[in-house]
């Protein structure tokens, strides 16, 4: 995983034909200051948004159809992390009441169910959809 600064938000952008490369794990840095600056002289503290990827740039490379459709990028968020046969095998899990409050699957169900509700979120924010 490769993290990355950047002065101004970043969301997705289009990457080729059938993907997008998006920029996940956003973290806000309310005084960043540059590693790596010329002179003798460190810029001052600045607010920069860091994100954590797949890519050199902070990025994530996903497979989405169509940039503009909310659930084709929802879905693209979700298989970042989830393949789809991850997905089955967590949803088979908890239809089958493998899933005990005690049980490792039930923490894996509500992490998993953590992560789409917060992929819908990005999706309709990357998308500009207004609630």
């Amino acid at each position: 995983m490769y993290k990355a600064y950047y002065e101004t938000r970043r969301t997705m952008l289009q990457y080729d034909n059938g993907h997008i490369i998006g920029y996940l794990n956003e973290t806000v840095v309310d005084d960043y200051v540059p590693e790596h600056y010329e002179g003798d002289k460190a810029p001052e503290p600045r607010k920069a948004y860091c994100y954590e990827g797949t890519e050199k740039d902070g990025g994530t490379i996903m497979p989405c159809e169509d940039m503009t459709n909310y659930h084709d990028v929802a879905n693209a968020i979700i298989r970042s992390k989830y393949s789809e046969s991850e997905e089955l095998s967590i949803v088979r899990h908890k239809i089958n009441g493998d899933d005990g409050s005690d049980s490792a699957n039930n923490t894996e169900f509500t992490e998993f169910n953590a992560w789409c509700e917060q992929a819908k979120v990005i999706a309709k924010d990357w998308c500009g959809i207004n609630e």
